[in-house]
């Protein structure tokens, strides 16, 4: 397994005064490896989820509870602003080892997270590289492990 990743930077805002910072990934998995993550379903793993999709995350199921021990007025209100909370969360960035395979591309404000994002989407990577590892020696071998 390969991981590729590519940084790079832009001026943002109607000046061009701000910076938003880039980071593409792309894992390049051998033909072996292809096959053990269709074999074990792991293509939907989550790999990484943005600081933006975890705040409409808990937002939205806040507005829920709420909704729930509520009037009927208040709760049509908190469950419409629930749903605003799961449409932005549906917009904001979340990356599974499918979306590694074709390649995702992340945009940051905050370098701070997108060195959050790079450091999450190598430790997966290391973890998926074990997970897959391991899968290859349910082959009915027998390990002796001795004290």
């Amino acid at each position: 397994m390969q991981l590729k990743l590519k940084r790079s930077q832009r001026a943002a805002g109607m000046m061009g005064g701000k910076v938003l910072f880039a980071l593409d990934a792309r894992a390049d998995l051998s033909t072996e490896e292809k096959s053990l993550v269709q074999k074990y379903k792991l293509g939907n793993l989550v790999v990484y989820d943005s600081d933006a999709r975890k705040k409409h995350t808990e937002a939205g199921y806040g507005h829920f509870d709420e909704a729930t021990n509520s009037g009927v007025g208040r709760s049509l209100w908190k469950n419409a602003r629930g749903l605003a909370s799961a449409a932005m969360m549906a917009l904001s960035l979340r990356v599974t080892v499918d979306g590694l395979m074709k390649g995702e591309h992340i945009e940051c404000k905050d370098l701070d997270e997108l060195l959050g994002a790079e450091a999450a989407i190598l430790d997966a990577c290391k973890s998926l590289k074990n997970y897959l590892e391991t899968a290859l020696t349910f082959d009915g071998r027998e390990e002796v492990v001795e004290f």
